[in-house]
């Protein structure tokens, strides 16, 4: 009976145990509006919730939802409301608000991933913190995707004439712009959404998003053959971020720890998507048997001419901030040129 007791003692103590460290846990709540099972996901943000768990030694938890609370491009308002503790969006849903990286969409400037987002958040902390476009969210980090490429469903698309007239979708903002430009129908939606116009064969190609994502978003195998950029057609970006109070609201020392986490040293999680695009790369050619093309110099050379306005128009918008557009869009292709170094 005493045994009994004792037993029974030991167990409510450490229920109250329990409980007491369930207080003392923030959990936030950080939207991730891709499927659970894409790369982004189980390759750098899981692995990241965990270490943030473990560096604030249990103190905050990073849960992760299966399903959005937001659509993509409403993601940032969703957080500065307190649907959601944290998220990120594609900057090309906020380009009216958040205008200095999208220079990480421009053509041209695009290599491995881990060393764009390098490149994205020194050139963010060197030239563009100062305009303050993020006072409404604590801005925790700036990422990219693997550069976009153009697939064609039908005949190889090798020529600036080989645009005019057909059908593409393409991720909103540079890629739908640059297929404009060419004469091209455009059928912009998010990426998550892409399937649907994709499988319907209501487009003859697509533009703008990764091998790895579109084998994410299931529609790869619809490409017959893929026109792979030098210097890439572009890179989708994204801002990374929690609500301010939130922010506030954490101990000083949790938000020390994920500061160590966040910036940079986030960025550097990106070599594991790198490793996963090349996979998806040999997957295609292999086994897929997808026709991969390189560009020819005179394509590129015509499609240059063609986005040259979007450079233009990236700087004269830079300069209305206050910032030198030509010095920081340098920085920042110097920096992916020597690999984040």
């Amino acid at each position: 009976m005493a045994i009994g007791r004792l037993a029974v003692a030991a167990l409510s103590a450490l229920a109250l145990t329990a409980q007491a460290a369930s207080a003392q846990q923030t959990n936030l709540i950080f939207n991730s509006f891709v499927q659970p099972k894409h790369p982004l996901n189980t390759l750098v943000l899981n692995p990241w919730a965990a270490d943030v768990e473990k560096a604030t030694q249990g103190r905050v938890k990073i849960t992760i939802p299966p399903t959005t609370a937001a659509p993509p491009p409403q993601v940032m308002d969703a957080t500065q409301k307190g649907i959601v503790d944290g998220g990120y969006v594609f900057n090309g849903f906020v380009a009216n608000q958040i205008k200095l990286v999208q220079l990480a969409h421009l053509p041209w400037g695009n290599g491995p991933t881990e060393a764009m987002n390098i490149a994205l958040w020194r050139t963010h902390q060197k030239f563009f913190a100062k305009a303050g476009e993020y006072k409404n969210v604590e801005l925790v980090g700036l990422f990219t995707l693997p550069q976009g490429e153009i697939y064609s469903m039908k005949g190889p698309l090798t020529s600036v004439k080989d645009f005019a007239g057909i059908k593409v979708w393409a991720l909103p903002g540079t890629a739908a712009r640059v297929m404009e430009a060419l004469k091209a129908g455009v059928v912009a939606t998010p990426a998550v959404r892409s399937h649907e116009t994709i499988s319907a064969g209501t487009v003859d190609a697509f533009a703008g998003t990764s091998l790895s994502d579109n084998r994410a978003f299931n529609t790869l195998q619809y490409a017959k053959s893929i026109t792979q950029l030098p210097g890439g057609l572009n890179s989708p970006s994204f801002s990374m971020f929690f609500n301010k109070a939130k922010w506030a609201a954490l101990k000083p020392e949790d938000r020390e720890a994920i500061t160590k986490l966040a910036g940079e040293h986030f960025a550097r999680r990106f070599a594991a998507i790198d490793k996963n695009e090349r996979e998806v790369i040999a997957e295609a050619a292999d086994k897929m048997k997808i026709q991969l093309i390189k560009a020819s110099p005179e394509f590129v050379a015509d499609l240059k001419k063609a986005t040259k306005f979007l450079e233009d128009e990236w700087i004269g918008e830079a300069k209305k901030l206050g910032v030198d557009g030509e010095a920081a869009l340098k920085f920042y292709r110097d920096t992916v040129a020597a690999g984040g170094k």
